[in-house]
């Protein structure tokens, strides 16, 4: 580069904001990539050294021209090698994709480049419309999926509200991929219960789960919706996880008092949420949600705690799950 040349860069003063978008470019690049090639099935073939004619052969490909250019671009992000004619998946994030608890992970992914790409894309007709975008439609599988990358954060949380307390019966409601009634009855084989979501495929969807779990005989999966099902009996444990935001902010108080009535004398309800925050990661949700029809905003964690003790409940405790995030498990008992 020649001296004048470096000079007139050097005097930009916008260069190192242009530098570091380039920078984000190529994360989107390279997040673009891991997207496309576990979703179109590259990256499941490049566990171990693999030619290029390999790949058209196992892939279902019209266009090599286009093989080729997704191959040069996983290179150039630095997450496929390549040497004499072959390729594997070197990454770290590429090798996490292909792991064995990867879907989650995919999922994710796929949440972020389908449906919150399209949200910052319409965000300017929502906000001068006034309206929000219908984008759930039967995302609600991938959302759940995608939600699993917490599992391991949640876990010890959702067991320990399980666990010594002999015969119980449970009400899990937005019953997801059915894990939680699972990791409720790994801790307390006495566990009964039920679980409801608005979605029928969903509740399908879990009900194979727990069949295939052998938990079909202790848990039963209902479409419903938690404000207005009518369900027999009381409840020893009742859970929100992952979906307080489903609920109206001005509706939470009349839900939370609901669920207290459903409540035996000494149950409990655990909720597990991320909360309004500072941090990227939880004002990118809270973004999200708010533009999306059926979502709402993302509560404070001193508004839930309020709001459920003046529900009447006598104990509100609360503990961080993930480190660095305003993501929290919050309990609520009678007695």
């Amino acid at each position: 580069m020649k001296l004048q040349t470096l000079a007139k860069l050097l005097m930009n003063p916008n260069l190192i904001g242009q530098m570091l978008i380039r920078q984000d470019t190529v994360a989107l690049t390279r997040a673009n990539f891991l997207y496309t090639a576990s979703t179109c099935g590259l990256l499941k073939q490049l566990a171990d050294w693999t030619s290029r004619d390999a790949l058209l052969e196992t892939l279902d490909v019209a266009r090599p021209d286009l093989l080729d250019a997704l191959l040069q671009v996983g290179v150039a992000v630095k997450e496929l090698s390549t040497s004499k004619g072959q390729f594997r998946a070197s990454g770290a994030r590429a090798r996490a994709l292909m792991a064995e608890d990867g879907e989650a992970l995919i999922a994710l992914l796929q949440e972020m480049m389908t449906y919150h790409q399209v949200v910052y894309r319409d965000f300017g007709q929502h906000m001068a419309l006034g309206q929000s975008g219908d984008y759930l439609g039967q995302g609600g599988l991938m959302i759940a999926q995608s939600s699993r990358i917490l599992e391991p954060f949640m876990k010890d949380f959702v067991q320990a509200r399980a666990a010594h307390r002999g015969p119980i019966r449970m009400l899990e409601i937005g019953c997801g991929s059915g894990v939680y009634m699972r990791y409720a009855s790994e801790a307390n084989p006495q566990v009964t219960g039920i679980g409801i979501d608005l979605q029928s495929y969903v509740v399908n969807s879990t009900t194979a789960w727990l069949k295939a779990w052998g938990l079909n005989g202790r848990f039963v999966v209902c479409q419903g919706d938690i404000r207005t099902a009518e369900l027999s009996g009381m409840f020893d444990l009742i859970t929100l996880y992952n979906n307080i935001y489903y609920f109206a902010t001005e509706e939470r108080p009349a839900l939370l008092r609901a669920l207290y009535e459903r409540l035996s004398e000494k149950g409990i309800l655990a909720i597990i949420s991320m909360f309004a925050g500072a941090g990227p990661e939880s004002a990118n949700f809270d973004l999200i949600l708010r533009a999306t029809a059926g979502c709402f905003a993302l509560p404070r964690l001193d508004e839930i705690r309020d709001q459920l003790r003046q529900s009447g409940f006598a104990t509100v405790q609360y503990q961080r799950l993930f480190p660095g995030q305003p993501f929290y498990g919050v309990v609520a008992s009678r007695a």
